[in-house]
């Protein structure tokens, strides 16, 4: 099932260390009266709230071998119902941005719609200075936004994904480098999402 987003417009403010919110959807479902050994933890009414070890490790191995250099340093958390790794290069000026969204319930378009939205940009990204949405296409499962970002008086440039990985997880993937390194950005665009590395 592969459902729309929608592009954002207007400026607003960025942090430039991300820190996405994410709250549990809860829909009507009920679990199971014997829950497994392997499956005991904190619950919602639609089941386990905090990610899997499989999810960890889907994770902490996406685009591994782009960030092999020493420059980057990776930072992680676990919590309920999502994921957040944040590599940061001192040395380029850059910062990889991945999170993983746990929707025990599922989720819809209206939750796309809500979370990916010029208010939740603006949540995200409060730190930076100014942005401007520059761009924003699709392709099956997978939608793309560009933006053009400042902070402390430099532009950079951000390149961020949202992809709808299957009905109880979305996988959401930014990068940002600064203007000068847009050739650099691309190369990286490419390697992570083939199907979809800038838009037209």
């Amino acid at each position: 099932m592969t459902l729309r987003l929608l592009g954002s417009g207007g400026r607003f403010f960025f942090p430039f260390v991300v820190s996405l919110v994410i709250a549990g959807i809860f829909l009507a479902a009920c679990a199971p009266d014997v829950i497994p050994a392997q499956d005991k933890g904190p619950r919602d009414e639609c089941g386990l709230i905090q990610p899997t070890e499989e999810d960890i490790d889907k994770i902490l191995s996406f685009g591994t071998d782009l960030f092999e250099s020493d420059n980057w340093v990776r930072s992680y958390t676990v919590e309920p119902y999502k994921i957040t790794l944040t590599r940061h290069n001192d040395v380029d000026f850059a910062v990889a941005y991945t999170e993983y969204l746990v929707y025990t319930c599922g989720y819809g378009q209206t939750e796309l719609n809500e979370y990916f939205s010029p208010e939740g940009f603006n949540i995200v990204f409060q730190g930076y200075e100014s942005y401007s949405q520059a761009g924003f296409c699709e392709a099956p499962d997978l939608a793309l936004y560009e933006f053009d970002l400042v902070d402390e008086g430099a532009d950079y440039i951000s390149h961020y994904w949202v992809e709808q990985t299957d009905d109880t997880h979305v996988l959401v993937m930014m990068l940002v480098f600064p203007k000068g390194s847009a050739a650099q950005l691309e190369e990286y665009s490419t390697r992570l999402f083939p199907a979809l590395p800038s838009c037209p």
